[in-house]
């Protein structure tokens, strides 16, 4: 394996020997030498020939005690990765799950200079209070009580200092060891360690900046200022950086703490059934939702009234995502294992060609059973998505990380409500919105939506068609090689889907026409009318039924077809 000279430094830094000897402590020593960093060690250690022969069990506790003895950055790797069921085996993400980064708190005269520095004011100037004992304390920051001049109580976030610095540092040296893992570990490279690298670069580096925590603490609060029963923290702008974060405080108990709700004011089912209609809330109505809502980010305030903590974890239902997610939460719903398939098929494959369908709905239909009683009323949603997961790592499905942190938030909220509530239906909180998408997905807007991303997405084909080619003729004339391979069967597969596409498109273009036209004649009175519409009305309104149920027979039976064929 070649190492640039780059690397070479990274491989003796005193990080690198820091990491050797986390797994040297967790009797990983095999690991060690596979991975060739024995002279990493002290003298006195790689004279104990033992440790580096030991096979090595318990692995997922033992790569989480390495990731929790090298803090910070390994911390919120390990994080991360808790939540990529879609990556991991569940064993390591269910164990990356139990890290904590409580750490030392920072001194009160560094916090005093760091928040100096930021807002260009003394400390007195802009705090009439400041309590110097922190109320919590992380890996990237911690949090004090205080009280503005102008007499309101925050919570004032303060983040370490050098963190930047440290991460990129750090990441170098994560990107190091993948490549050198990949090398001594053929078997891992399908993980694709660099890719994952990459998206925790990504991911980490907003939540070094708390300007970005801010923008989306002040989603929540636009979202929720009117809700009697949620309260969100509000920013105050002129005192917030990238390193330090001003938000009002907000008085409660964590629920996770509370044993007594009655001692405050409440009731547990009320309470609960608060936090899940406000989430629910965030998924389907506004489609930015709290990643993380376990009962240990939840206050309650008293009187069934709850606040949410942490926004540094934000998922969003992007308009790329909304249909995948609608059609598995209606498919689930109607027991529609065909649409479930379909979703994720679009979802994320790396080859589609070497998707077996048939084969992926076979193990769902072995699971399906598990995820509704007896009675089918309930629907288990975790057990599902969990299931999810291990068909996504079998099939080389890389799920989308927004859909990913929405499965987990649904996972969470089972959880969550079958610790707080007595005979817990989940499906009853979800069933109703689940029918509303179900309404508005048949909705004219909804329906002339998708006829318009038709249109757009064919008249974008169509204006780069010349352009494509006049490239592809160009390189043939230059000389250089193209490889095609095109098999008959292929080529009768692609004639067919081409003729079926261009009908239905048509169909629509007609349909749009149509509603269009209707529009026009009801706005002009164009007589005769009956029951004041106009009669041209009806019969529009008779082809648009007609030519949409020519339509729906069309696709289903091509998914009836690809679904028996493994297409």
């Amino acid at each position: 394996m070649e190492e640039a000279n780059g690397n070479h430094e990274i491989s003796s830094s005193k990080r690198l020997r820091q990491i050797t000897n986390a797994l040297f402590k967790q009797g990983m020593g095999y690991a060690i030498d596979r991975l060739e960093l024995k002279h990493h060690l002290t003298f006195h250690k790689r004279l104990q020939k033992e440790e580096f022969s030991k096979p090595i069990t318990s692995l997922p506790v033992r790569l989480r005690k390495v990731l929790e003895n090298l803090g910070g950055t390994f911390i919120k790797l390990g994080q991360m990765l808790s939540v990529r069921y879609d990556l991991l085996p569940r064993e390591y993400c269910d164990e990356f799950a139990k890290l904590q980064d409580d750490v030392k708190p920072m001194h009160f005269r560094l916090v005093k200079q760091i928040i100096e520095d930021d807002l260009n004011q003394s400390l007195s100037r802009v705090f009439k209070e400041f309590d110097q004992k922190p109320i919590a304390s992380a890996s990237i920051g911690q949090v004090h009580k205080a009280k503005l001049r102008s007499g309101e109580l925050v919570a004032v976030k303060v983040q370490r200092p050098g963190l930047y610095d440290l991460f990129t540092a750090d990441t170098k040296l994560l990107h190091y060891l993948a490549k050198l893992i990949e090398h001594r570990y053929p078997e891992v490279r399908e993980y694709d360690l660099n890719t994952i690298i990459n998206g925790f670069e990504a991911y980490s580096k907003k939540e070094l900046d708390y300007m970005l925590e801010a923008r989306n603490i002040e989603i929540f609060y636009n979202n929720f200022k009117n809700d009697q029963n949620v309260a969100i923290p509000r920013v105050f702008w002129e005192h917030t950086t990238r390193r330090v974060l001003t938000m009002s405080y907000v008085h409660g108990v964590k629920i996770s703490d509370i044993a007594d709700f009655e001692a405050y004011h409440s009731s547990m089912k009320i309470a609960s059934n608060n936090v899940f209609n406000a989430m629910l809330d965030q998924i389907f109505d506004y489609r930015v939702f709290h990643a993380d809502p376990h009962p240990g980010n939840i206050l309650l305030l008293g009187h069934n009234k709850i606040a949410f903590l942490d926004f540094g974890i934000v998922g969003r239902v992007t308009p790329d995502m909304v249909d995948e997610m609608e059609e598995i939460l209606i498919g689930l719903l109607t027991m529609d294992l065909d649409a479930i398939v379909a979703a994720f098929q679009r979802m994320g494959l790396n080859d589609p060609a070497a998707f077996n369908a048939k084969q992926f709905k076979e193990d769902l239909v072995e699971k399906f059973a598990e995820y509704y009683d007896a009675s089918n009323s309930q629907i288990n949603f975790a057990s599902f998505f969990s299931n999810a997961f291990d068909m996504a790592r079998k099939y080389r499905i890389k799920l989308p990380l927004n859909f990913i942190l929405l499965a987990k938030s649904i996972i969470t909220l089972q959880g969550f409500g079958m610790k707080y509530v007595r005979d817990f239906n989940f499906t009853a909180y979800m069933q109703p919105r689940i029918e509303q998408m179900m309404k508005e997905r048949v909705s004219p807007g909804h329906v002339y939506g998708d006829i318009r991303k038709v249109a757009i997405n064919t008249k974008d084909f169509l204006s780069s068609l010349p352009g494509d080619l006049n490239s592809f003729f160009r390189t043939w004339k230059e000389g250089q090689k193209l490889k095609l391979e095109v098999r008959k069967s292929d080529m009768d597969r692609a004639v067919m889907e081409l003729d079926r596409s261009s009908n239905r498109l048509v169909i629509g273009f007609i349909i749009a026409a149509i509603i269009v036209s209707n529009a026009l004649i009801i706005h002009a009175q164009v007589p005769p009318l009956w029951l004041g519409i106009p009669a041209l009305t009806y019969l529009g309104v008779f082809l648009i039924i007609w030519l949409g149920v020519l339509l729906t027979i069309s696709i289903l039976r091509e998914g009836k077809y690809k679904s028996e064929n493994g297409e």
